[in-house]
């Protein structure tokens, strides 16, 4: 029962970073963007409680003991600061899109 929970448990937290990279992607949309930073708050928070009640249960997380409460400490922080630090839809990179960059080539050069 605890392999697969351990197996449940691994999904979910590559799920979480899947939709932690995208969120750059998702942002482009300010309602997708919300969703998606819920949805990953929720997620986190589930599966940190469940890392936790995992540990407990006497599980070792990818054969390590401490790893379970750390990665639900991480989770939790992950939640937290996706709900805090929202994109809505703005450029947050600071540097020109490689897109961008040929478009203005290609103006100068047709000068």
């Amino acid at each position: 029962m605890l392999d697969f929970a351990e197996t449940i448990l691994s999904w979910s937290c590559g799920t979480i970073v899947v939709i932690w990279i995208s969120i750059g992607t998702l942002a482009r949309s300010v309602r997708v963007e919300r969703i998606a930073h819920n949805s990953m708050t929720v997620l986190c928070f589930l599966t940190a409680i469940g890392l936790v009640v995992f540990d407990r249960l006497g599980g070792e997380f990818w054969d390590s003991e401490p790893m379970a409460n750390f990665l639900a400490f991480i989770l939790v922080v992950m939640g937290v600061v996706g709900q805090i630090i929202p994109i809505r839809g703005e450029e947050i990179q600071g540097e020109p899109n490689p897109h961008h960059l040929m478009k203005a080539r290609k103006e100068r050069e047709s000068e």
